[in-house]
Parts: C-alpha cells; structure tokens; sequence
C-alpha cells in the first residue's frame, strides 16, 4: 500500500466539534465484514487541554481548505485515499467541511491505489468510507507515481491532490502545505493540510468525532503498509505475549497479544512494525 505522501525526496468524553446536521450518519458503524472499528469499543478520555487543541487543528485544516478554493474549482481537486489513519482523517476532515459549505461528497473524487499485497481489511474499509461518505472513488492498480501519470491522462482538470502527509512520514520533513510535485512526476500540487498534526492528534480527531477506522489499528498496528512488509507494533505488545518470531507475531496479533494504536506512548516508534523489503 502506497504511503498518502508523494514523494519529493476517567469516564469516556467523547466530542462532537462541530455537531453537524449529519453528525447521526457520520456516527453509523457497520460491521463491513470484521474490517472496520469504531471508537465506542474503545473508550478514551479527552480532557479541556486536547478538545481546545485539536478545535484549533480543525479550524486551521478549515482555512486551508478556504484558501484551496479560492484557488481552484471544486472539479479541479482530488483527494488521495489509503485506508489508513491520517488520510481517514483527511477525508472525515474534508466532507464535514463540504456538508458546512454545500459542497456535494462526490464533487472531490477519491483516488485509491489497489495492490495485490495489500490487506484484505483495508481494501474492505476503503468499501465502506466510499458508501459511507458517498465519494466517487477512482482506482488505478501500479505505484502511486504512475497512478498519478495515468489519471491526470485520464482527468486532465485535476490540478491538485489532497494528501493525508504528516511531517513525521518518509520524505515529508521538508514539504510544505502546497507544493508541486518533483519535475520527474506528473504536474500537479500536493495539498498537505495534515502536516503539522501529531500522531497523537491523529487518534484524538477519531475519537472526538467516533470516526470509524480500519480495525487493524486495533490489534496493534500502528503504521500500515503492505502485507508483506508490515506487523502489529512490538512497542506495543502486551508482557504476557512473546511471540518467537514476526510470523507468530503477526498471528498473535488476533489474540489480544498487543494494545490498540492510540496506546502507543512514544511517537517516533509508529513505523517499528514496518519491515525493509529486500
């Protein structure tokens, strides 16, 4: 599964911002064949401090998407979509923000990279994210730089791509908000709304807003990528567990043997379960 980033080198408070019209929808969970959770089994507490904060992260995601249409059409714009935490994040982010503003979901498209290494769970969220914001998705199956390649052949209108990078991911350091892709990629602007956000403020926005997410974050993953080259986090593994080796890890994972994603205390260590492919 391809990364969002295009690269360039004690009692549960539970909070609804905004309490959109739509908040009743919004808050549906579905079972969507084991592959999604929702943060109701998983009660978290968010205190005054976090709300605040994180009202300040929704207001400054909202001016930037104030300055992006003033900049382009609504038909000009795509969103780019994993499955994973932060581009959930982006995309709850940005249809709340085209409800407030009469923007229909499925005027910005989402773009979905299929691959035959990817998790069965994440294909079946990415499922239920399009039925249940009702998105137009658009899927191409190779890297993203060649799905990029082929869809601005295929939509020559899209001028830019919403992107759910943090500046804490490969690559993502020094990106800035709007930046053009690297002169070997296809011509368009990367729109990076997210970068500023922490892990951390990655779980708070799900839990305030109860935004369902893949359920592998559930059973320790942390960072997601391919089946092939990504395990459940071992920072985050109970001590009862000690799987002998990253397959039995992995198997361990459906046993309870580690803690869910938002448990993680040291941010630095998100990609621990990712492995280097050879």
């Amino acid at each position: 599964m391809n990364k969002c980033c295009i690269q360039t080198q004690q009692s549960s408070n539970i909070l609804d911002i905004y309490n959109s019209s739509s908040s009743s929808n919004n808050n549906k969970s579905s079972n969507c064949n084991g592959s999604m959770s929702n943060d109701d089994d998983y009660p978290v507490t968010i205190t005054d401090a976090t709300r605040l904060h994180m009202e300040r992260r929704v207001r400054a995601a909202y001016e930037f998407f104030d300055r992006i249409l003033r900049l382009y059409d609504v038909s000009q714009l795509i969103f780019c979509f994993n499955g994973g935490k932060d581009c959930t994040v982006l995309l709850d982010l940005l249809m709340r923000y085209c409800r407030e503003h009469g923007i229909a979901s499925r005027d910005i498209p989402m773009l979905y990279i299929e691959s035959d290494d990817s998790f069965a769970e994440i294909d079946d969220f990415v499922v239920h994210c399009v039925r249940r914001y009702d998105v137009n998705l658009i899927k191409y199956k190779d890297s993203l730089k060649v799905a990029l390649t082929h869809m601005t052949e295929d939509m020559p209108r899209i001028k830019a791509v919403f992107v759910g990078s943090r500046n804490t991911d490969p690559y993502c350091q020094h990106l800035q908000p709007m930046q053009k892709t690297d002169s070997d990629w296809p011509d368009i602007m990367r729109l990076n709304p997210l970068l500023e956000w922490s892990y951390h403020d990655i779980w708070h926005y799900i839990h305030m807003h109860k935004v369902p997410y893949c359920q592998l974050y559930a059973q320790g993953y942390t960072s997601i990528g391919y089946r092939s080259n990504t395990l459940p986090n071992p920072h985050l593994q109970h001590s009862s567990c000690s799987p002998a080796n990253p397959a039995a890890a992995a198997a361990a994972a459906a046993v309870a043997c580690f803690k869910p994603a938002w448990e993680l205390a040291d941010p630095t260590t998100e990609r621990a379960g990712r492995l280097n492919r050879k």
